[in-house]
């Protein structure tokens, strides 16, 4: 049994190890010129949203083949008055509402249709409205779409964020960049995330996943790789999403939602997921017969989590090292939680 649960983990180490390597910066990259839609779905964000109109008005990219949706997702604060506001005095930035017709699409989907029906460019590139963007946000995205390119996915950093969910970012987008680099991606981050129109309207929009009150990244990744578009994955610019005043019970129901997609995973994803949990739900009993057992799970995460800093730029930081430990269980309990429990939308 000890040698079947080594095998398997070098395995997954390896494909993990191999994805990364296996990136290549701006594949194939394309010398047109794309024109952009910008999307931000907000709801009850007049604390959050300004830094985010801010850095909209830095973006390096000529104005002609940009444009900006705004979307209020009816909210109950300022938020409409501050977008309207903020659209009136920018010729290329629109502030709407979320259209009534889509009131049974759940989660901020409606908001996400709304913005697809007026977009006028080729590619919508989707952050959200507690986040920031760098001014060569959009100059990097054109670099990675070539013609058959349907969706390229980003990379999220945290600010002012606790130890465990900056680790749960890097590792995760670790996670993601591995898969994509094996050519076999299977999740991603809404708050950074670009799609090309064509391959959203070929997938129709939103309406097939209109059901689910989150997941709405997850969900069209799949969709559009079904469709043969290609999928890429950029690492070369971080969206910053500063941390909000939640309580302990709004960050729970947040990680369940972050990590309940079970459900909405492929066949080979689930496969993958269940055989990671009866390891780690063995490595304990495991490790006590056979020490050594502990020492190959501690270094694989920890080796792996290093790589993912050193895609992503980021720097490693001592307390990480137990975090290796721990973060595996964590993310155990809370994906078990999402899957087997209603998820609670963020209000």
């Amino acid at each position: 049994m000890n040698i079947i649960w080594i095998i398997f983990f070098i395995i997954l180490f390896l494909h993990f190890l191999l994805g990364v390597i296996s990136l290549r910066r701006y594949p194939q990259q394309s010398k047109i010129k794309h024109s952009f839609s910008v999307v931000v779905v907000a709801h009850n964000e007049e604390k959050m949203i300004n830094p985010l109109l801010e850095s909209m008005l830095v973006l390096n990219y000529p104005l002609d083949q940009l444009e900006v949706i705004l979307v209020d997702d009816n909210s109950s604060d300022n938020t409409w008055e501050i977008i309207s506001s903020f659209a009136n005095q920018h010729h290329h930035i629109k502030a709407i509402k979320s259209n009534n017709i889509y009131s049974d699409y759940k989660g901020k989907k409606a908001g996400l249709q709304s913005a697809l029906d007026i977009a006028k460019n080729e590619i919508l590139v989707f952050t959200d409205a507690d986040a920031s963007v760098p001014s060569n946000w959009l100059e990097s995205y054109n670099k990675y779409f070539t013609e058959r390119t349907g969706l390229v996915i980003g990379y999220i950093r945290g600010e002012n964020i606790t130890y465990m969910k900056r680790y749960k970012r890097i590792i995760s987008s670790g996670i993601f960049a591995a898969f994509s680099g094996i050519g076999y991606p299977f999740s991603c981050s809404g708050g950074n995330l670009a799609i090309r129109k064509t391959a959203l309207l070929e997938v129709e929009g939103y309406s097939s996943i209109k059901d689910f009150p989150s997941g709405d990244d997850k969900q069209m990744l799949n969709l559009i790789r079904k469709t043969g578009f290609k999928i890429a994955y950029n690492s070369d610019v971080k969206v910053i999403e500063r941390e909000r005043n939640l309580s302990s019970t709004q960050r729970y129901h947040q990680s369940i939602r972050h990590y309940g997609k079970f459900s909405l995973s492929s066949p080979f994803y689930q496969l993958g997921f269940l055989l990671i949990v009866c390891y780690y739900l063995s490595l304990p009993i495991l490790s006590y017969f056979k020490p050594s057992l502990l020492l190959l799970f501690w270094l694989s995460n920890l080796s792996f989590f290093l790589l993912s800093c050193i895609k992503h730029r980021e720097k490693f930081m001592i307390d990480e090292i137990i975090l290796s430990l721990i973060y595996p269980y964590y993310m155990l309990y809370f994906s078990l939680l999402g899957t087997f429990s209603e998820v609670k939308w963020k209000k």
